[in-house]
């Protein structure tokens, strides 16, 4: 018997439900727009958002503190100047390690946004990639992120290395990492805004 996609797809119509064909149309869509280079990134990074959670503390008598060595971890920020982490490092720190590509990364970036906002002026946001910096530039333009501290730089030191991006690091203002969270969180919580706000203080 030969094959009609004609007589199938009719076939089909009949015994499947309204619902039951809108939720595979649905899914259909999904998996085109997750196959699509335009749009793979974008769509993957809603699904994450919905499904992130906010990151934990590190019990105190856990925490790692900051060797000498990384004040003079070299950035440089988008307008090319070179900024050394001993001069950020004045205040408690975020330091995001991140890149466009990354859906993860694309996923949380509104949360950072927004917790920047909130404590740009306590807290000293980092947020480092090693892309090119037009692309960068472009990322940050086209989602209103320009106003987002992103700095450039080729290595990261040991305390802040990561097989994989995003990698959040929160640091006190004595140096002690006090969050160290690998993949994609919910960054703007009461949970992150209260560690922020004890961090300030301390």
């Amino acid at each position: 018997m030969k094959f009609s996609p004609k007589e199938w797809f009719l076939n089909y119509l009949k015994k499947k439900k309204p619902l039951s064909i809108f939720i595979d149309a649905l899914f259909i869509i999904l998996v085109v727009l997750l196959i699509i280079p335009g749009t793979r990134t974008t769509v993957g990074a809603f699904f994450i958002r919905l499904t992130s959670f906010p990151p934990s503390t590190i019990e105190k008598g856990e925490q790692l503190s900051l060797g000498n060595n990384v004040n003079n971890w070299t950035l440089y920020d988008l307008e090319g100047k070179t900024v050394k982490f001993s001069e950020l490092n004045q205040k408690p720190v975020f330091v995001n390690i991140w890149a466009t590509w990354c859906p993860p990364c694309v996923a949380e970036m509104p949360g950072i946004e927004e917790i920047y906002q909130e404590y740009k002026h306590e807290v000293s946001f980092i947020l480092v990639t090693n892309e090119e910096k037009e692309t960068v530039m472009n990322f940050l333009k086209k989602n209103n992120y320009e106003e987002l501290p992103v700095y450039f730089a080729s290595n990261t030191p040991a305390e802040f290395s990561s097989n994989s991006i995003p990698a959040t690091f929160v640091v006190s203002r004595d140096g002690r990492i006090v969050v160290n969270k690998k993949g994609a969180a919910r960054w703007n919580t009461n949970t992150t805004k209260n560690l922020l706000e004890q961090l300030i203080i301390e």
